[in-house]
């Protein structure tokens, strides 16, 4: 079984070199930007039959304070419930509110990207906000944003967390893996690495979003694909993607109502990663060495109690890799003041780094087993993908011949 040892450290080694990048990152100090200006601003929510959380988001949004031109536009994508009410009424109260209806499907984005793209067309802020619709905020939300984007910003990634509601197991254990994603984004934006961001906070400039090309091949996803989107705002020339991480700019999202809704999350999240054609070569790398680590570390452990001579060795790996994953969230729930997310004794960060490679050895496997298609409506996206490569061979041929006679 040398082989296997030999490959499992292959892929060990790189994880914990970019853990330890991680810690090192988190001490990484930004200072704070503190502009006066108060550009125009456009907060956009999609909602799709969300009557039961869409009031207190809308609540939300309605005490927050910004001095400039401020406007709320959200997105009622074909919604079979009160959802559509819920945001006349809102409007009826606050002029800011602003209701956009969705009517057909869109055969180039996915339902949720559409319905943000949708608002984005109808906003006439020079900054646009992105969220959801079953997120809080605190009311400096959008003032604290707002104030990181300097001349060269071209986007603005923002910290999410998980707002517990049954505080079972399930919540607690999505609640610290969120937070070790939020951590490892931050950590990776402040080397300057722009790979990652969620769609429950981010804020781009709208010239950046149009230079860009709009969400382009990152809204075919079934969700969206943030990533994708945060890498190609950071192609931009001369321009930046910073972390806001204050307070004053953090939002609460909903926990997943079941175990299953959580797995069914995480694999379309991971279903993303199946097409390769766009992303940033070392996230692609990084996510790799993520993903197959797990897996072997996984099938270590358990073969371990079968071949006693490969328990030193893959214990000892685990260990180590347990040791800088546990010091990390130390650190990180110290900085974020969440003490609840490393639990009595780290017993909670514990449970969380002990399950985590099985979970995502579990979520990649079950990825291909059921996975999230790129959808452009009801075309694949793989099959648009390679029809217009296709295309764009026949018209190079055509051109090459037509260049000879």
């Amino acid at each position: 079984m040398t082989w296997f040892i030999t490959l499992l450290y292959a892929l060990e080694i790189p994880y914990i070199a970019l853990m330890l990048m991680v810690i090192v990152g988190m001490f990484r100090v930004h200072k704070r930007p503190h502009s006066d200006k108060t550009p125009s601003v456009s907060v956009v929510i999609p909602a799709h039959n969300e009557e039961v959380d869409l009031p207190r988001t809308l609540e939300s949004l309605a005490q927050q304070r910004y001095e400039g031109e401020l406007e709320f536009i959200i997105v009622n994508d074909r919604s079979k419930d009160a959802t559509e009410s819920i945001i006349q009424q809102a409007a009826s109260q606050d002029s800011r509110f602003k209701l956009v209806n969705v009517l057909e499907p869109s055969k180039r984005f996915a339902p949720k990207v559409n319905a943000v793209n949708t608002g984005i067309h109808e906003a006439k802020g020079e900054i646009i906000l992105a969220s959801d619709s079953d997120c809080l905020y605190p009311e400096t939300w959008i003032k604290g944003m707002v104030s990181h984007f300097e001349d060269d910003v071209a986007m603005v990634v923002g910290y999410v967390e998980t707002d517990f509601r049954k505080h079972n197991l399930v919540e607690r254990f999505e609640a610290t893996d969120w937070f070790s994603l939020m951590l490892v984004s931050r950590s990776l934006t402040h080397f300057g690495w722009k790979f990652a961001s969620s769609a429950n906070n981010q804020g781009y400039r709208r010239s950046a979003f149009d230079a860009i090309g709009g969400f382009g091949s990152s809204g075919r996803a079934p969700s969206g694909d943030e990533d994708l989107f945060t890498q190609r705002m950071g192609k931009l020339p001369n321009m930046r993607v910073v972390f806001a991480s204050s307070p004053d700019t953090q939002v609460k999202t909903s926990p997943m109502s079941s175990l299953g809704a959580f797995l069914n999350q995480r694999r379309r999240w991971v279903s993303r990663y199946h097409h390769s054609m766009h992303y940033h070569p070392a996230f692609l790398a990084s996510i790799a060495c993520l993903g197959f680590q797990s897996i072997m570390l996984s099938l270590g452990i358990l073969l371990s109690l079968f071949i006693p001579k490969l328990a030193p060795w893959i214990l000892g790996i685990w260990a180590l890799k347990l040791g800088i994953e546990l010091v990390g969230m130390f650190l990180g729930t110290r900085q974020f003041k969440r003490p609840d997310l490393w639990g009595p004794l780290g017993l909670n960060s514990l449970a969380w780094a002990i399950i985590h490679p099985f979970f995502i050895g579990y979520i990649i496997i079950r990825s291909f087993m059921r996975s999230g298609e790129w959808k452009a409506g009801a075309r694949s996206y793989r099959k648009r993908f390679y029809q217009r490569k296709v295309r764009e061979f026949k018209r190079k041929v055509k051109h090459a011949y037509e260049t000879l006679l």
